[in-house]
């Protein structure tokens, strides 16, 4: 049997249809550019991902620099989160984000409900291809404008830095070896404001019988790495990377004293910055992070939490008490250090506890119960981990045009891990914890 042509009506009613599609009325997309980026600045960072995913035009929205800049200039620190799995080491992570832009996790105690079951959501990093000596285990250095610095986890020698939002990475050129091998390298990644350039240094020791520290830094798109002299000889390792406006800190915990080592991006010189003015016969568990865009250091004692700050934008650098928990009444307070995270927009401090694996949310001036949030979702622990999401891209900061810029998504994105798509929630343990416990502000400064 022969197929029938389709008739002169059928062909018209198809017109008929595409004409009615036609004048159905304007797309969103036919609204002004600045007007289509308002509305995706309203939203959170996952559903603009999903935006970027439906279509090309939608793509080229997106990936805007004009778009990318305004979403960078009013982007929010939130924590993000890595299992630490013992049969292996997680490539997922999760990033931990309220469902509207508000910027915080609790407005008030009664509007908790509205995201006490919610879930969060993840993204594989670097599924495929990743320059280490096994492809499944890395480690987190630090985080800088949106970028992550990944390093090998045996030597610790800076490898990738990505965007894990958009998926791009770059592979670091090899520095100079150490000549043992087995020496771990101490190093980090940060921006210089002066310069517009992005930069990652690595610390070693080099040298028999007496070695030196040597550092050696690596401006994103150059083809090597440059001397910038020797660095402090610390007996201990450095920890606790963290980058602050311009400048990267480094916590080392010596058998004497506690000391900080500062990195200025703009001037590549290293120097030592005093530590906060507390007696080291009584704290432990201290951590180095960042507050309200200052270094912090948060200690433990006998009875409280501390939290430090440095004021460095006079000629003489100050370290402020902000806040003093006491733990004096508390039950059943938990043990381990506490790292800042952030304050949230009504004035609450988050914090993470390591011995817990859950963060705390509390006032510490109105003197409002601790709230106690568990993350739901999988049983190991898990490290945390301060991140700003951001849209930018590895091609638009390189200096150079040689260095390849690629991306997990091209390649691997039909690929799926074992446990990567479960749903993962913050919800409030109230049994955990008494509600009893209570900060004191204090607010004392302090001079170098």
């Amino acid at each position: 049997m022969k197929r029938k042509r389709k008739s002169t009506s059928c062909a018209t009613q198809i017109g008929n249809k595409d004409d009615h599609i036609q004048e159905m009325g304007p797309f969103i997309t036919d609204l002004p550019k600045s007007i289509i980026h308002m509305v995706l600045l309203k939203i959170p960072t996952r559903s603009i991902l999903v935006c970027n995913c439906v279509c090309k035009t939608w793509h080229g929205l997106i990936s805007d620099p004009e778009f990318v800049q305004l979403h960078f200039a009013q982007a929010e620190v939130f924590p993000m989160v890595r299992p630490l799995v013992p049969a292996r080491v997680s490539r997922t992570l999760y990033f931990v984000e309220p469902e509207d832009s508000s910027g915080s996790f609790l407005k008030d105690s009664g509007a908790y409900d509205r995201y006490r079951k919610r879930s969060d959501f993840h993204m594989i990093l670097f599924k495929c291809k990743i320059p280490l000596r096994n492809a499944e285990q890395y480690n987190v250095v630090n985080s800088c404008n949106g970028l992550l610095c990944l390093s090998d986890p045996f030597s610790n020698d800076p490898a990738v830095v990505c965007n894990p939002i958009t998926g791009e990475f770059i592979n670091l050129p090899k520095g100079s070896k150490p000549e043992n091998e087995k020496i771990s390298i101490d190093c980090g990644f940060g921006f210089s404001p002066r310069t517009n350039e992005y930069k990652v240094i690595r610390m070693f020791k080099q040298g028999t019988p007496r070695p030196n520290r040597v550092a050696e830094i690596h401006t994103l798109g150059a083809g090597s790495w440059k001397s910038v002299g020797s660095a402090p000889y610390l007996a201990s390792k450095l920890a606790f990377t963290t980058y602050v406006k311009g400048v990267l800190y480094w916590f080392c915990n010596e058998w004497s004293s506690f000391t900080i080592i500062s990195f200025d991006l703009d001037t590549e010189k290293l120097q030592s910055v005093p530590s906060p003015p507390f007696g080291r016969e009584k704290c432990r568990n201290v951590v180095l992070g960042v507050l309200g865009d200052c270094i912090c250091v948060c200690h433990t004692d006998d009875l409280k939490i501390k939290f430090w700050t440095l004021n460095d934008s006079g000629a003489q650098k100050l370290w402020r008490k902000n806040i003093s928990i006491d733990t004096q009444d508390a039950g059943r307070w938990p043990y381990g250090s506490f790292k800042p995270m952030k304050y949230l927009q009504n004035g609450c401090l988050l914090m993470f506890n390591s011995h817990t694996n859950a963060f705390f949310y509390f006032h510490p001036r109105n003197h409002s119960p601790f709230i106690f949030l568990k993350l739901r979702g999988f049983k190991s622990d898990f490290e945390v981990f301060s991140h700003v999401p951001s849209f930018i891209s590895l091609k638009d900061i390189l200096v150079g045009k040689d260095v390849e810029v690629l991306n997990i998504n091209s390649r691997c994105a039909g690929l799926k891990l074992l446990g990567e798509t479960k749903a993962l929630f913050l919800e409030e343990d109230i049994a955990e914890l008494g509600s009893d416990f209570y900060s004191t502000d204090s607010c004392e400064d302090y001079e170098d």
